[in-house]
């Protein structure tokens, strides 16, 4: 595994505790909702530690064609959220678009740091 790959793999680990944390905190606090939408926000992190790692061992050493899969999953994947995020305000669901706009702001945050890590050596 190259150093972006471990970097990546790290920041992924970091956020997902720090939003576990930060729901148990927040549950602690009787805030559940505002806990729930941590574990929201965690789940995402993990969805895509998951992609990360299937990524891996179907491209193998080829880090290019593992970037592309990686990237191609974080097109497709939040497509099904920003449909729903469409669909929760065309009936005015307020915290069904709460829950699709964390998932977005998540993704592009993962998206933001993959690309960053890439970068470095390129």
């Amino acid at each position: 595994m190259n150093e972006q790959l471990q970097k990546f793999d790290a920041y992924l680990e970091e956020r997902i505790g720090a939003c576990k944390e930060r729901s148990e905190q927040l549950a602690a606090e009787d805030r559940k909702d505002e806990g729930n939408f941590e574990k929201v926000r965690a789940n995402v992190y993990e969805i895509f530690k998951t992609i990360r790692s299937v990524a891996e061992r179907v491209c193998g050493g080829d880090d290019f064609a593992g970037k592309r899969f990686f990237l191609q999953k974080a097109e497709e994947i939040p497509a099904s959220w920003s449909a729903s995020y469409d669909k929760a305000k065309q009936h005015g669901d307020l915290e069904k678009m709460h829950i699709e706009s964390i998932k977005l702001d998540t993704i592009r945050e993962i998206k933001d740091r993959y690309m960053q890590l890439w970068e470095e050596t390129t």
